[in-house]
C-alpha cells in the first residue's frame, strides 16, 4: 500500500492506541462516550453527504443529532465496517440549499448514551468537481491513473489540491488522500497499489470495483462526491 494510505492507517491505528484506554477509563467514571474517527468533517450546501462515524462496537448508534440542525436530515444510518478496532457507522446528512455556513455540532445518541460532541463544517463556498475517468485500470499496474474537472468560483483549487479517495474491491476497502496535479480545470491522480488485500473473512477480490473521489481546494474546503464502477483488466 502506498506509503500516504499507510500512514494514514497508522494514524488512525495510533489514535484507537491512545483514546481506548482513556475511553474505557472515562466510561467507568461516568465520563460520556466520543466519537473516535469521523470523516469526512465537511458536507457541502445544496448536497447530500455521507459521514463515516467511528464508535466502539459496543455502542449501538440510534440517532444522530446536529446543534444547530436548521437546514439539515439526516436520511439514513447503518452500520459499516468493524475496522481498526471500531465500528464505522454511515450517515446520510442532506444539506438544504439555504443551510447557513459554519460548525455544527455532531452527536450521536447510541446504546452507551450521548456522546460528547465533534464539529463538521459547511463550508462557504466548495470547489465542484464532475467527469471523473479512469485513465488506467489494469490488474498488473502498480497504480490506477484518473482524472476529474474541477472549478471553484474563488479560485481556491490551487496547483496541488488534496485528492480523496475510496476503492472497494471486495476486500478491505483503500482509502485515503494524494496530492493531485491540476491544470486548465483538469486534475489528475493516481491510486496507488489499487486492488487492496482481503483481510480474514472478507469476500474475494473482484476486477469489478466501486470508485468514490472528492477534492480539497487550498483553503481546505471539501468538494463533492463523484461515485463510479472501475473494471480492472
Amino acid at each position: 500500500m502506498h506509503s500516504a494510505v499507510r500512514a494514514l492507517i497508522v494514524v488512525g491505528c495510533a489514535t484507537v492506541a491512545l483514546v481506548g484506554p482513556v475511553q474505557r477509563d472515562s466510561r467507568a467514571q461516568g465520563f460520556p462516550p466520543v466519537i473516535e474517527g469521523l470523516y469526512p468533517t465537511q458536507m457541502p450546501v445544496g448536497q447530500t453527504t455521507v459521514l463515516y462515524l467511528g464508535v466502539p462496537r459496543a455502542n449501538v448508534v440510534k440517532s444522530v443529532e446536529f446543534a444547530p440542525a436548521a437546514g439539515l436530515t439526516v436520511s439514513g444510518i447503518k452500520e459499516g465496517d468493524f475496522k481498526t478496532g471500531m465500528a464505522w457507522w454511515e450517515v446520510t446528512v442532506v444539506v438544504a440549499a439555504d443551510a447557513a455556513p459554519g460548525n455544527r455540532a455532531l452527536t450521536i445518541v447510541g446504546s452507551a448514551g450521548r456522546t460528547t460532541a465533534r464539529n463538521v463544517t459547511i463550508p462557504v463556498h466548495v470547489p465542484r468537481i464532475s467527469d471523473l475517468r479512469v485513465l488506467s485500470a489494469q490488474v498488473s499496474q502498480p497504480v490506477m491513473d484518473f482524472q476529474f474537472a474541477i472549478a471553484d468560483a474563488a479560485g481556491d483549487v490551487g496547483d496541488v489540491p488534496m485528492v480523496w479517495f475510496t476503492l472497494d474491491c471486495g476486500g478491505e476497502p483503500e482509502l485515503g488522500a494524494v496530492a493531485g496535479k491540476a491544470a486548465n480545470g483538469v486534475v489528475r491522480a493516481s491510486v496507488p497499489n489499487p486492488r487492496s488485500q482481503p483481510k480474514a473473512g472478507a469476500n474475494v477480490l473482484t476486477n469489478r470495483c466501486d470508485f468514490q473521489v472528492r477534492a480539497s481546494d487550498s483553503k481546505g474546503a471539501d468538494s463533492n462526491t463523484l461515485t463510479s464502477t472501475v473494471e480492472f483488466k
